[in-house]
């Protein structure tokens, strides 16, 4: 009978052990703590402020430290870079700062800040993508994974994301090697100026074609 009793006792145990193993937390690395913190501070704020949009937001500022800019930028504009002079390379990354901006925060926004989820992460050559997952308000599930690389600075910058197993920078550079090659790169500039100044921009498209 003691024999069966401690059999019991065991076979609990172990039960517990695995769904203790099973529902705990996904172990994550500083990467991803550090990008949960900038999200984290921007749900906050966006929810003190009640929009994305007006005025100069200390949201920015988060943005700015978390998001690579010159190196989305280059990303986004694929060989043209190379053509484009150190003035120009300056104002297309603070053009594409900020029309990016606006198009993430808007949707993250539609998101459901008590649901996102962070899945863990992983290196892959010179770099570690962090994987979440986000659920909207009207229950929609979308994985979204920022890849990112640490900066001379020792923190860690997002250089593209993959909505949905999408790469955004190289939905861009589709989009904008198509307008440079039907009109010109100053075209470019143009919709990008005039597109900053429209609400409720796409993450995924932003220009029309």
């Amino acid at each position: 009978m003691r024999s069966r009793g401690l059999a019991l006792v065991g076979r609990v145990v172990w039960v517990c052990v695995v769904v203790y193993a099973l529902e705990r937390p996904v172990l994550a690395g500083p990467a991803t703590d550090q990008i949960r913190v900038h999200i984290d501070q921007m749900y906050r704020l966006m929810a003190k402020a009640g929009s994305a949009s007006e005025g100069p937001s200390p949201v920015r500022k988060i943005a700015d430290q978390m998001f690579d800019w010159p190196a989305m930028a280059e990303g986004a504009l694929g060989q043209q870079w190379g053509e484009r002079t150190p003035a120009e390379r300056a104002e297309f990354a603070r053009l594409f700062g900020d029309v990016f901006e606006r198009a993430y925060l808007s949707k993250i926004q539609l998101a459901d800040a008590e649901r996102f989820a962070y899945l863990g992460d992983t290196t892959e050559g010179n770099h570690t993508v962090i994987r979440t997952r986000i659920t909207t308000n009207n229950g929609t599930v979308i994985p979204v994974s920022y890849l990112v690389r640490k900066a001379d600075d020792g923190s860690w910058r997002v250089f593209d994301l993959h909505v949905d197993g999408v790469s955004l920078i190289n939905n861009y550079r589709t989009q904008f090697n198509s307008i440079i090659s039907r009109s010109s790169y100053p075209e470019l500039v143009n919709r990008l100026k005039a597109l900053r100044e429209r609400r409720g921009t796409s993450i995924g498209v932003l220009l029309p074609a």
